[in-house]
């Protein structure tokens, strides 16, 4: 009966963990100079190209590549093959917003 009382409490008051551990794992991956600087070039510039990307930001090519591929696995950005292009955008508007946040704070 207590355990079950303190079940519904957790559930009623606080954030799944499942959802906790997802949301660490997505700041970990941000929190990388490198990655912030592609969220902010994509957030800037829109749509673009690896190639676009690696150009803008002055980095290696597979610099680029490494650090998108950790930014789509957590669903930070989406990638689009146009051709023999992959074209990167930021996924939601709430990963601009969490840059703003982690930016503002870097400023402070």
């Amino acid at each position: 009966m207590i355990h079950e009382i303190y079940m519904n409490f957790m559930k009623e008051n606080f954030t799944n963990f499942q959802i906790l551990d997802k949301s660490a794992e997505i700041l970990k991956v941000i929190a990388h100079p490198v990655r912030l600087a592609i969220i902010e070039v994509l957030h800037k510039k829109g749509k673009l190209s690896v190639t676009d990307i690696y150009e803008l930001l002055d980095i290696e090519q597979s610099v680029a590549s490494y650090h998108l591929k950790n930014l789509r696995m957590v669903h930070v950005v989406i990638s689009q093959r146009k051709g023999t292009k992959i074209y990167y955008s930021i996924e939601s508007k709430e990963v601009i917003q969490i840059f703003k946040y982690i930016t503002k704070l870097g400023d402070v």
